[in-house]
């Protein structure tokens, strides 16, 4: 029971993840349905470099990847991999902690679908030895149908995932270029680059390593992926990628505690307007469960709005018999928060 608990929080890790990869910029929007997030100061550390033993590669060293930039494409600055504006088109690039078997179970059509999302086809492959998933699956969004093409390998630590997207308006045209650039697909030497905030970690809980995205910091108990039980506390911080039109904040911030993943809302408690390092924004409590196992869960959020746009999103999620312990150290934790300078 208590490793079907683990295998079943770590697939809600995957399902928020997938939130946050974002659809592509068209016409200055970003869909809000998976969109997390304009970036707000670009890390320089997120420069791709050319990997040395294959100049027509370019490697991700964060995230151990290196693959093929597809022609017309320009190297991305809010999150690792290559955007095509013009088209609305993106290659994204990123790791995920936790056993490749156990990640690629999420890729379902039930687990999809709860996400917009439909399932087209997943085959095996190998990606230089290791083992991997190839998946096709689409979604409709603000009128729009996006295709989306994805190759994910790993081993018993971690999973690495290459996700390309194109308005299926755009789809007959960059179809061949995108699969050639997820036939490219192989591992590179990784060496982690410094994120564009800072954030102190509290009490038990510790930065996951390997996750890797450029803009996310994922805390859980001891630093530890799969986490135990859905009881057990889990900080994620992200800072929002593409172009979000936020509108009204308190409503914004309202709407995004709502659709957080594999969780159902029971209740919003409280809505708190807050400023932290200078930003302000809102600070919201809920209670829900989690959807597979059940369990009563807390849940944090703060959402903080930088003046030229965008957001910050600090989440917090502990099982209710834990409240106690852990809302004033999220709470504690978020004051920490502090962007970079650089």
């Amino acid at each position: 029971m208590r490793s079907q608990l683990s295998s079943l929080h770590n697939q809600a890790f995957l399902n928020t993840l997938l939130f946050l990869i974002p659809l592509p910029i068209m016409l200055r929007k970003l869909v809000a349905a998976l969109a997390w997030i304009p970036l707000l100061a670009t890390p320089g550390k997120l420069k791709a470099q050319v990997a040395k033993e294959a100049p027509s590669l370019v490697a991700f060293p964060d995230v151990g990847v290196a693959i093929l930039q597809p022609s017309g494409f320009e190297k991305a600055e809010s999150f690792y991999g290559f955007q095509q504006p013009s088209t609305g088109a993106s290659v994204m690039v990123l790791a995920i902690p936790g056993p490749f078997a156990e990640v690629t179970q999420g890729f379902t059509k039930p687990a999809l679908a709860e996400k917009g999302m439909t399932l087209h086809s997943k085959e095996l492959t190998q990606v230089k030895g290791q083992s991997g998933v190839k998946v096709y699956f689409s979604q409709q969004a603000n009128g729009q149908e996006f295709l989306k093409w994805a190759v994910l390998f790993g081993d018993t630590e971690r999973t690495k995932m290459v996700v390309a997207t194109a308005p299926k308006t755009h789809a007959s045209k960059l179809r061949h270029s995108l699969q050639t650039v997820l036939q490219s697909v192989e591992p590179s030497q990784m060496a982690a680059a410094p994120l564009p905030f800072e954030i102190e970690a509290v009490a038990d809980l510790a930065q996951v390593q390997g996750v890797a995205m450029g803009n996310t910091a994922l805390f859980t108990l001891n630093g530890t992926i799969p986490t135990a039980t859905p009881n057990d506390p889990m900080f994620i911080v992200a800072l929002s990628i593409g172009e979000v039109f936020v509108g009204n904040r308190k409503e914004y911030a309202r709407r995004r505690l709502l659709e957080t993943a594999q969780t159902e809302i029971e209740s919003v408690q409280t809505t708190t307007p807050i400023t932290i390092d200078e930003l302000e924004g809102y600070e919201l409590t809920a209670t829900g469960k989690d959807q597979k196992s059940q369990t009563p869960l807390m849940l944090y959020q703060v959402m903080l709005f930088p003046d030229e746009g965008g957001y910050i999103l600090m989440m917090g999620m502990v099982g209710q018999q834990q409240v106690k312990n852990y809302l004033p150290q999220f709470k504690a934790m978020a004051q920490t928060f502090q962007q970079s300078l650089n």
